[in-house]
């Protein structure tokens, strides 16, 4: 059976995934001290280039390195000798204890160094007794190499006194690996207008680390060099960036008002821990997504209360969570090159509480021209993205489309444009020469993706907008008031939404907005002006996520035997509200955006009972399709009652937004050799055929009977399900899932853009 990814994997009977052992247990060990501990010495054993290798590996992680051999500092390799005299590692002669081996009977010399490293390891204070030993001496290639008995022996000694060991080139002596590993360097700080060329770099955050589990460890090395020419240059720094965001966001607030712990609501002794509580980015958080749901915050034009109090107060702690939440926000959705490019500048005007428009040079200093301008409201350049073919713009003329510069007498246009689902490939035809050619300046939603905003040439400004999580209101105000602006500047103002503006884009408020715009911004003190009026907005629809998310994996929104109709709908409402869903109807598809992240609420309507739910079957088959048409797509097909357990496995992980569900039985109709039988011939919707209507209305006595027999079979059924903890639904039903997922299995996940997609990349010239 072919599948329509690259990736497939299923989940096990009782719903969890199969282990499949010979994997690693990839950690990740810091050195750095403590205020309630000293971190144990790293010990490596062995004086050669290896040695040294693991040394300074050791010692960039922040540990006390100590080098453990034999003779004298002449026999150690060179740069040991240099580090161990410059003080960065330590020197251990282990034939000064030796002689423990000499004054027994015992002559095999492949005890000698487990007697002394015994001795040695026996006189250690308990603060710096041993965890880690790293024997470098056994390198295959070395012609004094030790032998596997002295290697075997000392691993014993270590196991005894609860030391890890790695031994090189002895895997059964490992009790750890080293991966093959690469650190991003963050660039060099250029003043004065030198160059970087020369200039030496600072240890940056990000590391990678590749293991091929003892198979291929030349291979490692290549792939590894594979995957950092395939990431941007700089995104060592955007790592750095987003840490340096995350301490601004806390400072802030702990300058501020001094944070403790009783304000925060927490018991913890420090105000580090208290932050780190409320940061969705920390290390410590397993939030699967950091799209949970805030309250909304309040618009900038409401009004004051009685109590002479803004509705905008919030408490210390709910602004440092909305900060945190929108710097996870930023580390979600924007492109690595502009979160490289960002300047402690532009992270304190992020984490702004009003988020204003800041007055770009060119305002203040008419001298300067647009291209020179720099935008304080998330502005990236064509130089923070990765190149793409972009065809040249036409020359000005009067008879060219491309608009002339800025012009104060001739009126702007404003371009309210769907980007598609995301793969620029599917972006219209018109989409990409507004976005390539006619554009001034670009507005786009943060689900825009990076590949698409790299189609959009350099001489344009891009401003992404800040519609995180309790901030959207705000941000929707604040891009609908700079697109005026722009445009009453004389400039083409792009207005770029994902998928399609007209569902659930805000569409209709920016049509309403711009076709009567308020005699000036509510942000603003100026005085009102009177502009002439814009031409109308044009609206460029794009390929909707709703639809072609389902279709990337062969999940149809409607199929002859399957779905004779789809709805699309959303539980959020206006100011965050939780909406009502609909009613089930077995021959409908129903699509749900912006739902994934309340996703056990929407769960619970479904299959609940009663006036205000769904009525859903609870096997009913439910797709919840990520980041459709880009490289990691993925897709989590379970059933309504197993698909909380599935987005909470370890095999899942992490959820990767955008996300949407799709629900209902075209989930499950052309997977392997298709299930398109569950509507019959005559089917009115309900799963009921006319001839089954018609043969019920026969008489009292059948109807009667067959209301009796329901009563018995349903108290059958709870029976049943109270003994043997099972969901029971219609069997024949039951069955159809069953073949579809696999017998006793709970959940599918399929990941990954088929290679064929290649075919249609926008690659640079």
């Amino acid at each position: 059976m072919s599948l329509p990814t690259p990736s497939s994997s299923n989940s096990t009977t009782g719903g969890f995934s199969i282990p499949q052992p010979g994997a690693s247990l990839l950690l990740s060990f810091s050195f750095r001290p403590s205020p309630y501990s000293q971190p144990a010495p790293f010990f490596i054993l062995g004086s050669g280039p290896l040695a040294a290798q693991r040394a300074f590996a050791a010692i960039e992680a922040n540990a006390s390195v100590v080098v453990l051999g034999k003779g004298n500092l002449k026999t150690v390799c060179e740069e040991l000798r240099w580090r161990v005299n410059h003080g960065q590692v330590s020197w251990v002669d282990l034939d000064q204890f030796s002689d423990i081996a000499h004054d027994t009977e015992l002559v095999n010399p492949d005890l000698v160094d487990t007697f002394a490293l015994d001795k040695y390891f026996s006189g250690l204070p308990p603060s710096v007794s041993p965890k880690f030993l790293c024997i470098t001496d056994t390198l295959l290639s070395t012609t004094t190499r030790r032998s596997r008995a002295s290697a075997r022996s000392i691993h014993t000694l270590c196991h005894s006194r609860n030391i890890n060991v790695n031994t090189t080139d002895y895997p059964d002596l490992c009790d750890f690996s080293f991966a093959t590993a690469y650190r991003f360097p963050d660039p060099p700080v250029i003043s004065g207008g030198s160059s970087s060329a020369h200039l030496p770099t600072n240890g940056g955050a990000l590391q990678i680390a590749i293991t091929t589990n003892g198979q291929g460890c030349r291979l490692a090395g290549r792939i590894k060099r594979e995957i950092v020419a395939r990431l941007p240059r700089d995104v060592g720094k955007a790592v750095g960036n987003v840490g340096k965001m995350r301490a601004l966001a806390k400072e802030r607030d702990r300058n501020a008002e001094q944070i403790s712990p009783s304000i925060l609501g927490f018991s913890s002794p420090s105000a580090t821990e208290d932050s780190e509580e409320l940061d969705p980015c920390a290390d410590t958080d397993t939030a699967p997504t950091p799209n949970s749901p805030v309250p909304q915050r309040p618009g900038r034009t409401d009004s004051i209360q009685e109590n002479g109090l803004s509705p905008d107060v919030e408490t210390t702690a709910d602004r440092t969570r909305r900060r945190m939440k929108w710097v996870a926000q930023i580390s979600e959705y924007w492109p690595l090159e502009k979160l490289a490019a960002m300047t402690e500048k532009d992270m304190k005007g992020y984490l702004e509480d009003e988020g204003a428009e800041t007055e770009t040079k060119a305002e203040v200093d008419p001298s300067i021209t647009p291209m020179e301008t720099h935008l304080s409201c998330m502005a990236i350049t064509k130089s923070q993205l990765p190149p793409f073919s972009v065809p040249p713009p036409p020359p000005t003329s009067i008879h060219s489309i491309f608009p002339s510069p800025p012009n104060p007498i001739k009126p702007g246009q404003i371009l309210l444009i769907g980007s598609g689902p995301g793969h620029p490939s599917l972006l219209t035809i018109a989409a990409h020469r507004a976005l390539t050619e006619l554009a001034d300046i670009v507005l786009a939603d943060k689900l825009v993706p990076a590949a698409v905003l790299a189609l959009i040439p350099s001489r344009v400004e891009v401003v992404i907008a800040k519609k995180f999580p309790g901030n959207a209101d705000r941000a929707q105000q604040e891009m609908m008031e700079r697109a005026l602006k722009e445009a009453r500047k004389g400039r083409c103002v792009v207005r770029l939404k994902q998928g399609d503006p007209a569902i659930y884009g805000r569409f209709g408020e920016e049509i309403l907005y711009f076709r009567n715009p308020p005699p000036r911004s509510p942000s603003t003190t100026t005085p009102a002006v009177d502009h002439p009026p814009l031409p109308p907005t044009l609206v460029i629809p794009g390929v909707s996520s709703a639809l072609a998310a389902p279709t990337m994996f062969d999940i149809p929104c409607t199929q002859r035997g399957a779905s004779t109709s789809f709805l699309i709908t959303t539980p959020v409402g206006k100011g965050g509200k939780m909406l009502d869903m609909p009613k089930y109807e077995r021959a409908r598809t129903v699509v749900v955006l912006m739902g994934v992240a309340r996703l056990r609420s929407v769960v619970k309507t479904l299959i609940g009972s009663g006036k205000d739910a769904g009525d859903y079957p609870p096997y009913l088959p439910i797709a919840i399709i990520e980041r459709a048409s880009m490289p990691d797509q993925r897709v989590v097909e379970s059933t309504l009652e197993d698909i909380e357990h599935a987005m909470e496995s370890a095999e899942v992980g992490a959820q990767r937004p955008p996300g949407m569900m799709v629900i209902g039985w075209s989930v499950s109709a052309l997977w392997g050799d298709g299930n398109v039988d569950v509507l019959n011939e005559g089917d009115d919707g309900e799963g009921e055929s006319l001839e089954k209507r018609a043969s019920e209305r026969t008489g009292i006595l059948r109807e009667a009977s067959k209301a009796i027999e329901g009563e018995f079979r349903e108290k059958n059924e709870q029976e049943m399900k109270q003994s043997e903890g099972t969901q029971i639904g219609n069997p024949e039903d039951v069955r159809r899932v069953r073949n579809w997922l696999g017998d006793g299995v709970r959940w599918r996940v399929r990941e990954g853009l088929a290679s064929t997609w290649d075919m249609f990349n926008i690659n640079s010239e």
